[in-house]
């Protein structure tokens, strides 16, 4: 059963909306220099692939004896060739069978690969992470200012006719100290928030590498499913779940690759090749010019000090260790996905005590409002009402965020395709 979350906040003109900002991030530095890695990773590939196919090679050499090449028959020196003496060749190699290590290089390329792909995606969900929290954080403290700024304005009103009771006697000093303390106090508080919303919008900027001067929660629904339906799909789709288990099939791909060393190497040799003493190779008096051959060769290690089993069985090990810490990271995810459907719960309910607190402290504030102008309330209890509610209009901010937050954190938790289909997807449609 679907359950839907509605946040409904104040939007500011100049505000960067969300998806704008998700957006951004494919301008980071960081995903950048990751995206040139998987690139690197393709061209291994395409390189590995290479090997599938017959090599061509040529060569030419051109040397110079000190002396002319001779043979000696009964005590007498006969020339066997030339002083100068070149040699050409066009070869070509074709391998007809490896013990399946060419096969295994290139799978092994190909799944690394797709690996790097998957850990790229999973870097850009990690950013997503961390420009949602901050995101989320400048929305709170745009509202924490507001909240702020409001009681600043409460306790200068309260301040001016303080002070002209004041004037007039009917006020002691201490009473008008309070009040003027709780303004300054409340400017440090204003100037501390301005602060932390600056610092988050420096760090969501150098995420996006695009200035960001401002946020909003958007004023749409975020939709959240069953848990046990959310951890599915998390399983089947995260990536780094993902490229854990490429990790595997590299590991099965090091098994093949050790055990090719069982097997003999042949291999289609055929060879266009001429010599002589100039560089029309035919000949140099001695020896005929033509010299080309065609044939197959075959190549088997027999003993090896053992290295080969070894090796077999280090890969062995390794694909083991890749299964359990595939295991052990499926329990990690459900577990996070869990604690935060408890996260979010434990919001839910804040937030409706919060709203709860604020209507009660807005009255309380009224009220002693009107006692104090009628010299029934001292200015403690009044700047103090007037703090609470600032405080409590923030902490209802603050959690009004933090939900947002919580639940599109839970759909990055499930996947960054699945995440931009359901949050950043839908939020975009909603705003055009």
């Amino acid at each position: 059963m679907k359950r839907l979350f509605t946040f409904i906040l104040p939007t500011f003109l100049l505000a960067q909306s969300y998806p704008e900002v998700m957006s951004n991030l494919e301008h980071s530095l960081t995903l950048k220099s990751a995206q040139q890695l998987e690139i690197a990773a393709w061209e291994s590939y395409r390189a590995a692939e290479g090997r599938n196919l017959p090599a061509l090679d040529i060569s030419i050499s051109a040397i110079k004896f000190h002396e002319i090449p001779t043979a000696t028959f009964a005590s007498t020196k006969l020339p066997m060739g030339t002083k100068k003496h070149t040699e050409g060749s066009l070869t070509l190699t074709y391998p007809l069978f490896s013990g399946f290590a060419i096969s295994s290089s290139i799978e092994k390329a190909k799944y690394s690969h797709e690996k790097v792909l998957l850990e790229v995606a999973d870097l850009k969900r990690n950013l997503f992470l961390n420009a949602t929290k901050l995101y989320s954080a400048v929305a709170a403290a745009d509202e924490i200012i507001a909240a702020q700024e409001e009681a600043k304005n409460a306790i200068t009103e309260s301040y001016t006719k303080a002070k002209g009771l004041y004037d007039n006697g009917m006020l002691a000093p201490a009473e008008l100290y309070a009040i003027e303390a709780k303004k300054f106090e409340i400017d440090a508080q204003i100037t501390e928030s301005k602060n932390r919303k600056l610092q988050a919008l420096n760090q969501l900027t150098y995420l996006s590498g695009e200035k960001i001067k401002s946020a909003h929660i958007p004023v749409n629904t975020l939709p959240e499913i069953e848990e046990n339906d959310m951890i599915a799909i998390a399983l089947t789709q995260r990536e780094d779940l993902l490229a854990l288990a490429k990790s595997m099939d590299i590991a099965q791909s090091d098994i093949t690759l050790a055990r090719s060393r069982y097997y003999p190497n042949l291999a289609l040799v055929g060879s266009l090749k001429g010599q002589g003493d100039s560089f029309e190779f035919d000949g140099d008096g001695y020896t005929n010019g033509n010299k080309s051959y065609a044939g197959i060769v075959a190549s088997w290690n027999l003993f090896s000090g053992f290295s080969d089993v070894h090796t077999t069985e280090s890969a062995k090990a390794v694909k083991l260790a890749s299964v359990i810490t595939l295991e052990d990271y499926k329990h990690r995810i459900a577990t996070e996905i869990s604690n935060t459907y408890l996260d979010i719960k434990a919001t839910q309910s804040k937030i409706e005590s919060a709203q709860m607190q604020v209507k009660a402290s807005a009255e309380y504030a009224k009220l002693i409002r009107g006692r104090f102008d009628n010299q029934l309330a001292s200015a403690d209890e009044l700047s103090r009402s007037i703090a609470d509610l600032a405080a409590v209009k923030a902490k209802a901010s603050i959690l009004a965020s933090e939900l947002f937050n919580q639940t599109a954190i839970l759909w990055l938790e499930a996947g960054l395709s699945t995440y931009q289909e359901k949050i950043q997807g839908t939020l975009s449609d909603k705003q055009k």
